[in-house]
């Protein structure tokens, strides 16, 4: 998250259904990640190292509707988020 302030992770469950499941911001002084929007709260968690240069999504009870893509989007001063390669969750 070097140079980039907001955090974002979508999940994508099938060919039609791309979820924003969490997103975070960094505070003004760029040290603590501030949470803006989480699907589900009681499992979804992002978690950053101390200067907030590397998020991480923790998801707890984890089940087969977990399966799919999960894509993780950051954003500068730019609107345009940039996305790096996706990440394949299955459970079988």
């Amino acid at each position: 998250m070097t140079n980039r302030y907001e955090i974002a992770w979508y999940h994508l469950r099938s060919e039609q259904q791309l979820d924003l499941l969490i997103s975070a911001e960094k505070d003004k002084k760029g040290r603590i990640l501030l949470t803006s929007y989480n699907l589900n709260s009681i499992r979804l968690k992002i978690t950053a190292d101390t200067w907030v240069t590397r998020a991480t999504l923790e998801i707890s009870g984890v089940t087969g509707s977990d399966s799919g893509l999960y894509f993780c989007g950051t954003k500068s001063d730019a609107p345009e988020m940039f996305f790096d390669k996706p990440i394949r969750l299955e459970i079988e």
